[in-house]
């Protein structure tokens, strides 16, 4: 082989960063050194991979091609580098999974438990919240799965599970001891109970009209246990208030139009590449082969 990996990360690092500088501060190393790679890995493949636009070095289409052809290749080198650093100092592998609050708690524990008897030496680490970004979870919290229902720029994206959500009340609430549909109006007269959270960066919360008095919380358990008291309606997972509904302690809403809701969770993967088995297994666990599920 002519070309090295040396050379080809070199190529991703000038792309990523934007520039020879940047790329050979990242790099610790000096910027003619990041040029003649540059140069020489041109050579040895006899193909252009920059253009001069201005001051600024774009790459080429073919240099385009190249290098989205190789970078699974390099995650997939520093994986098995990764992996090979954690066995040779004795500890075990991580995989990191970063969950919205809203998928069920039994489904996520019987997964992780599976895994964790497939896989004992492998530390899980979970992070839960509520209207998580795949994005932020795997730039900042370094997670390898999520699973989320906002819309993610990955592209191992696998829808697993629709959740309904319900519009209800407590049984005393005044909106059931009106003897019709509820109008837009009877709803802006009382307290809507609002999943709210800003840690996918920007603030993120359930759908709601601008003058409707609001109660906001931050998490589902909370806004159920808001409904219960009767301070409040709202749409809450239909799955997680069974019995509630069953006994007649909260009643869905005689709306019109919009009593249910549909919250679909995607499973997205950053880090499922041949060279990490145990993300990928715990994917499976969670649903990334089964076929779409409502609940």
């Amino acid at each position: 082989m002519d070309t090295t990996l040396d050379a080809w990360e070199i190529l991703q690092a000038v792309v990523q960063l934007g520039g020879f500088a940047p790329a050979a501060h990242k790099l610790n190393r000096s910027q003619s050194t990041i040029s003649y790679a540059i140069g020489r890995l041109q050579e040895q493949l006899g193909v252009r991979l920059f253009e001069i636009h201005g001051r600024k070095a774009q790459l080429t289409e073919a240099g385009r091609a190249l290098l989205a052809d190789v970078e699974p290749h390099l995650a997939g080198f520093h994986g098995i580098e990764q992996r090979a650093r954690v066995i040779a100092s004795g500890g075990a592998s991580e995989v990191r999974i970063s969950v919205d609050s809203i998928f069920p708690d039994d489904r996520l524990f019987e997964a992780l438990a599976a895994f964790s008897r497939s896989y004992p030496h492998a530390r899980l680490r979970l992070r839960q919240g509520t209207f998580l970004s795949a994005d932020t979870e795997f730039s900042l919290h370094n997670a390898q799965i999520c699973i989320t229902g906002l819309v993610s720029r990955e592209i191992l994206v696998k829808p697993i599970l629709v959740i309904g959500m319900i519009a209800v009340a407590r049984h005393d609430h005044p909106l059931l001891s009106i003897r019709r549909r509820l109008s837009r109006s009877d709803l802006m007269q009382h307290t809507l109970v609002s999943i709210e959270s800003a840690a996918s960066g920007s603030l993120k919360q359930q759908p709601r009209l601008p003058a409707q008095r609001v109660l906001p919380v931050g998490t589902i358990e909370s806004a159920i246990s808001a409904v219960r008291s009767g301070l409040c309606f709202g749409w809450l997972p239909k799955y997680r208030i069974l019995s509630e509904l069953e006994r007649g302690d909260c009643v869905a809403l005689p709306l019109p139009a919009g009593k249910t809701r549909d919250v679909r969770l995607n499973l997205v993967g950053r880090d499922l590449s041949v060279s990490n088995p145990e993300a990928n297994a715990l994917a499976e666990l969670l649903g990334m082969s089964r076929e779409l599920e409502t609940i």
